[in-house]
């Protein structure tokens, strides 16, 4: 790599990128790298970069391609002679790679580095050296390829043009032996302090030569404080914070300089002394003009102040701590101004002077942040717009009311008992906790899923009397997952998927089963083949209480003893039928695996026993049931589809490619398995997925959450993105589902089950499926719609439990969202002032007047139409909110 070759030379290679694109566009010549709205975004980074700032904020909402816009500029840098760091969530590092790859295919960025041992071993050669019983013995074989695994480098950290650090990497720990004694990951530190007294033993290199090479690396930088490190002598003393403060500069001088920090996500861990900080304070060293460039959908969530401290990240050099401290001061006054003016809009009555008022603290507002910040929101989407114009906002929220009136006697006695609880002295914050979550369902399942003990102290005699919903109760009858199942229900049986966030794993799960147990009942109901040969025994309870629904499909079973029945009887059938199938196919499978290396591999597998209990001698039965849970249903009478040669291989073939595409942990590029090739690494990766597959219980509808693996996070996006194919519900954990997964393909309902409290996870969480060319778009550019007149949205369901603390939750959670939308969209004026200005003129002159002042910062480079000398026109028009 040649030296950085500065700034203007990135900024002309940006130009020539948007260039390209536009080129490209015109010709129609395959697709853009970069849509329209990212080359203005690309064009001001770049007319940024020659005035000398060094600092952006890409604010763009949810689905609008800011990635996209990150990896130009990354590209730029590199073929300046530039290096980068790539700060992000670990869970999206196939997504970055998959970015990086659309520019250069050859990209060979790693996976995020996630962890200490990850760090050390990116120094280690196979076989040397031992870190941690065992742990050296699981690397040795994936150290003799690096390049296989992809998550090591092959020369060192600082060889790596593009390093990608997870949001968790600095949250390491420094503990003590058990003995007392030092462990490897305190090894580090003395070998500095040898380096610097030159009296590093050899013994050291040749016991840990991964950290005397960590310690090397960092040693010849040169840049390392002696003083503070040789005053201490003894690594046994200092606690495993200290230890952590005291390596983490250490560590970013062995990882090398870096010319560009792109931070994702840089709204997340705000905490001084948050993971994330650590990682852009002392870990990241950067070189002497630096650029940082943050992404966010949601820079400002609950405090309009938080602007501040997202742009403090981007400002903030450890070597001009003050200067960054200065300019973030200067935007304190505007955006406390605006926040509190955009608050009065909806607080007052609508005149000359609040209006006034508005469009001075928005002025301010917007040239404050306006050299810092680029935000492309849908009121620049000229699709929306037109949209918008003529039916309205594209996006539906509405809420599913759970009223008092329609609960049963029981349940609403329960709900009225964890009300009352509020009167008494809370002196149990676990009890608390149960009621302000029973309406939720969290609180009922320690006492009627889990039979946990009641609580203890004053309150335990009122709870058990009152607060259990009677005897028999489950959470599967519980009011507001009832009033889910049913808006879901209602959205798949007009042919949509849907997605579901909630908070609370429990009625998550709960609701997952119950729906699953219903679909069941269905099938059976109508004859149609149901993938499975018995009642699991975590079914078992959601199959009883979908017996027991009054709305249980006429001709289903009424028992479960009959379920079961039905589904043998049903499943031997089939089996039969199969059988007799697959030994034609078998047949011309062996014919074929002389040709064809995929034949080569089913052929293989067709052979191994059947790890499962199952009525099948070989494994290919396991093959066909992973196979089957990717395709659509219906596809007969039965609702499956006979099998093939021609089928098996080609849904053998789209398996593998799947698995690939998501085998960055266990491939590099050019040795990831092709499907059309085979081979060893084909067998493995499929054979490692049959090992790994979870069978079709839950298959109508999913849950995601924490313990979901990786795989079968990607498997469940992939299928959840395929028309027709199980799942069609994907009930997902917010903390796991709500950022970096794109889930638009064949979605555009969101039902949301737990209020939040945070509004920017709630955009994010709608964001999943508010995506460029979404289902959504899809159904809207189509002319199906036309014949009723009433065009396709984005629907949204909120389920409140109404007239107690589920309904403040979300009333809380409403109020500031609003306040989000005036910060971040421009939506300041109240729907209903918005209603009357259509028969008032004079009110509908404040609203223009409200709508032209809403801070906007839409990428407009100042070459305004055409860039002199360019030929390429700004395209860009601004676009007035609908």
């Amino acid at each position: 790599m040649t030296g950085f070759e500065g700034w203007s030379r990135v900024a002309e290679c940006l130009e020539a990128q948007a260039d390209e694109a536009d080129a490209a566009e015109r010709a129609g010549v395959g697709s853009a790298l970069l849509d329209e709205g990212q080359r203005a975004s690309v064009r001001v980074i770049a007319e940024r970069l020659r005035e000398g700032c060094r600092a952006q904020l890409v604010a763009d909402e949810v689905g609008m391609g800011k990635t996209r816009i990150a990896v130009a500029l990354i590209v730029a840098v590199r073929r300046s002679g530039g290096r980068a760091a790539i700060v992000v969530p670990g869970g999206l590092g196939a997504q970055w790679q998959a970015e990086l790859r659309r520019f250069d295919r050859d990209d060979r960025t790693l996976l995020p580095l996630r962890s200490y041992e990850s760090f050390v071993m990116g120094y280690a050669r196979p076989g040397e050296g031992n870190l941690a019983d065992g742990w050296q013995a699981r690397r040795d074989a994936q150290l003799r390829d690096r390049r296989q695994q992809r998550e090591l480098p092959e020369g060192d950290w600082r060889d790596e043009t593009t390093v990608m650090i997870s949001h968790a990497f600095a949250r390491m720990r420094f503990p003590m032996s058990a003995d007392g004694e030092p462990s490897w990951r305190r090894a580090l530190m003395p070998a500095i302090v040898g380096m610097i007294d030159e009296n590093l033993r050899g013994r050291d290199e040749a016991e840990r030569p991964a950290t005397y090479r960590v310690a090397r690396a960092a040693y010849e930088t040169r840049h390392i404080e002696p003083l503070e490190i040789e005053s201490v002598r003894d690594w046994r003393d200092p606690t495993s914070d200290e230890y952590r403060r005291a390596v983490l500069p250490v560590i970013g001088r062995a990882l090398g300089r870096f010319d560009l920090v792109v931070v994702d996500e840089a709204h997340k861990a705000r905490g001084e002394d948050s993971s994330l900080s650590r990682i852009l304070g002392p870990v990241i060293w950067e070189s002497a003009d630096p650029f940082r460039l943050g992404l966010t959908a949601t820079p400002v969530e609950l405090d309009a102040d938080q602007w501040r401290n997202t742009l403090a990240r981007l400002f903030g050099r450890d070597d001009d701590a003050e200067a960054a401290a200065k300019a973030v001061a200067t935007l304190a006054e505007p955006i406390s101004a605006y926040a509190e003016a955009a608050r009065k809009l909806r607080a007052e009555p609508l005149g000359e002077a609040v209006v006034a008022a508005f469009e001075a603290a928005a002025a301010r507002f917007t040239q404050a942040l306006a050299p810092y910040v680029i935000r492309r929101d849908k009121r620049s989407d000229q699709e929306l717009h037109a949209f918008e114009q003529q039916h309205g906002s594209y996006r539906r929220v509405a809420p599913v009311s759970v009223l008092p009136e329609d609960m049963e006697r029981d349940w609403l006695r329960a709900f009225c008992a964890a009300e009352a609880l509020s009167l008494l002295p809370q002196s149990d914050r676990s009890v608390k906790r149960l009621r302000l979550t029973v309406e939720k369902g969290h609180g009922l399942d320690k006492l009627i899923v889990e039979n946990a003990a009641e609580p203890a102290g004053a309150e335990r005699d009122f709870w058990s009397r009152n607060v259990r919903p009677g005897a028999g109760a489950t959470l599967f009858e519980h009011p507001a997952i009832l009033a889910a199942v049913r808006t879901i229900e209602d959205a798949v049986a007009k042919g949509r998927k849907v997605l579901v966030f909630g908070t609370l794993v429990a009625p998550l799960r709960a609701l997952t089963r119950l729906l699953d147990a219903r679909a069941l009942l269905r099938h059976l109901a109508d004859g149609r083949h149901w993938p499975a040969r018995g009642v699991g025994k975590d079914a078992v309870d959601a199959v009883r209480a979908a017996l027991r629904a009054p709305d249980r499909p006429s001709g289903a079973p009424e028992s479960l003893d009959a379920v079961d029945a039905l589904l043998a009887e049903r499943y031997e059938a089939e089996r039969q039928a199969r059988e007799r199938n697959r030994e034609r196919i078998h047949a011309e499978i062996l014919e074929l695996r002389g040709q064809d290396p995929i034949a080569a591999s089913i052929a293989e597998i067709w052979e191994k026993p059947d790890t499962r209990e199952s009525p099948d001698t070989s494994r290919i039965g396991l093959l066909l049931e992973a196979l089957e849970s990717r395709l659509a249903r219906g596809a007969d009478a039965r609702g499956r589809t006979p099998w093939t040669t021609e089928r098996l291989l080609a849904e053998t073939r789209a398996l593998i490619a799947e698995l690939s595409a998501g085998a960055g942990d266990r491939f590099a590029e050019d040795d990831k398995p092709e499907p059309a090739n085979g081979g060893v690494q084909t067998r493995d990766l499929l054979a490692s997925h049959l090992d790994e597959y979870s069978g079709r219980e839950g298959s109508f509808a999913r849950l995601l959450y924490g313990a979901t693996a990786p795989q079968t996070r990607r498997l469940l996006q992939a299928a959840f993105n395929r028309e027709g194919s199980w799942p069609m519900v994907l009930v997902a954990q917010s903390t796991v589902g709500r950022e970096g997964l794109n889930l638009h393909d064949e979605c555009r309902t969101v039902v949301l089950l737990h209020a939040e409290w945070n509004p920017g996870v709630v955009e994010q969480q709608i964001g999943r499926v508010d995506r460029k060319n979404s289902r959504f778009l899809k159904d809207f550019r189509g002319n199906a719609w036309r014949e009723t007149g009433e065009p396709p949205r984005i629907d949204v369901h909120c389920i409140r439990v109404e007239g107690g603390y589920d309904s403040l939750h979300w009333s809380i959670l409403l109020d500031r969202w609003k306040d989000l939308r005036a910060q971040l969209h421009g939506d300041v004026v109240a729907p209903e002032d918005r209603e009357r200005a259509r028969t008032d003129p004079e009110l509908a002159r404040l609203v223009e007047r409200l709508d032209a002042a809403a801070p906007d910062f839409h990428p407009r480079p100042k070459w305004g139409a055409q860039r002199p000398g360019s030929g390429v026109a700004d395209d860009v028009p601004k676009m007035a909110e609908a």
